[in-house]
């Protein structure tokens, strides 16, 4: 079976790699708002404090503790909502933080 290209016009082009820029401008935007509220003292606190109530729900819920994971969920919503009101983009807390195995690709 032949394989069969779809070519893209100019037009097409330029409209991706206008969207591609303005992706770019957003992200150097968002890091330079996460870099000043991460620079304040009461924007680490406020990180600090999202960061140890996703530790706490992820400790929860190993322990088979679902009322106290429901309760952790409840309470850190408003915190990550204001936070990324703030312009800090936050991890995805169900996401692990571990490294692939060599094989894997």
């Amino acid at each position: 079976m032949a394989k069969t290209y779809i070519r893209r016009t100019p037009e097409e082009q330029i409209a991706d790699l206008q969207a591609e820029i303005e992706r770019v401008k957003q992200r150097a935007e968002a890091k330079q708002v996460a870099a000043e509220v991460k620079g304040s003292p009461d924007g680490v606190a406020f990180l600090a404090t999202v960061k140890a109530a996703d530790r706490a729900i992820r400790v929860a819920g190993d322990q088979k503790n679902d009322a106290m994971v429901r309760v952790l969920e409840a309470a850190r919503a408003p915190l990550a909502e204001h936070l990324v009101s703030m312009g800090v983009r936050l991890p995805d807390r169900k996401a692990r933080r571990s490294r692939k195995a060599k094989g894997a690709a």
